[in-house]
This record gives structure tokens, sequence and C-alpha cells, in this order.
């Protein structure tokens, strides 16, 4: 059974996710002296738990031999490679916030369209990307202290 509907929103979602500052980010690292390389490391890890959500997504549209498009990413991310960890803290807190919102919208789309099966998985991203937001906000508190001290 073919949702062609609901497919083109969940590749939205996973364009939301496959192309976010924090993939961008991961894939562009900006320099840090030693002292944070610890963040790099751990933002990595949360990158890479991000494109597990991205797979899942990947899985679905597969399984509905759906035609997945990954998007590009913004070319406003092009001006960013020259911020201090503070400031690329404030656009990675943004945008899981814009993924959240969209995770949300999502749901509800797939849900008032009666595609309960992508609503349940697209749920289970949006718990999982919360969970990301929130280690990305410790690991913005870890970075103020060290700065800090």
């Amino acid at each position: 059974m073919t949702h062609v509907p609901t497919e083109q929103t969940i590749n939205t979602a996973l364009i939301g996710l496959s192309r976010s500052f924090l993939q961008y980010v991961a894939e562009s690292w900006p320099w840090v002296d030693a002292d944070d390389r610890s963040i790099e490391e751990q933002l990595q890890v949360l990158a890479a738990r991000q494109r597990q959500d991205v797979g899942d997504l990947v899985e679905l549209l597969m399984d509905r031999d759906w035609a997945i498009d990954f998007g590009t990413y913004p070319t406003e991310y092009t001006d960013l490679h020259f911020i201090s960890l503070t400031s690329l803290f404030e656009w990675l807190s943004t945008g899981q916030s814009q993924i959240a919102d969209l995770l949300k919208s999502t749901q509800q789309e797939l849900q008032e369209a009666g595609d309960g099966e992508a609503a349940g998985i697209v749920e289970t991203v949006a718990l999982r990307q919360n969970d990301l937001a929130q280690a990305m906000k410790e690991l913005q508190q870890e970075l103020a202290d060290s700065v800090a001290h």
C-alpha cells in the first residue's frame, strides 16, 4: 500500500534531519584547541545518534519503495566556518528546535492522514531527538563551565 502524500511528508522530515546543522558541523568540524577535543568527540557521538534516526526514516521509505531525496545543506551554513564554539552551540540549539517543530508537525500530519505506522516511527525519532537536544544543552553547559574556569 503506497501513501504518496505521507511518504513526501516523511521525506521532508528526513531532509530536516539529514541536513541539520548538527550534521553539517559533524562533516566540517571547526578547528578547536586540544582542551576542547572532548566536546568535538561528544558532538560527533550526538551526530551519529541523529544519523541513526535518519536511517530509521530511510528504512521506512525504502520499505515503501519511495525514491528518497536527502536534500542539500542550507547555503547559510557556509558562512559559519569561523565561529566560536559558544556561537556554534547557539546555532545547534536553534537547529534542534527547528527539528523538534518539524517532527511534531510531521507526526500530526501523518496521524491526520491515517498513517499510524509512520506516525509511531516519527514519534520515536522525535523523542530521541529531544534527548539529543538535552544532551547538547548539557554539553553547552560543560563548555560554559570550562570557559569560566
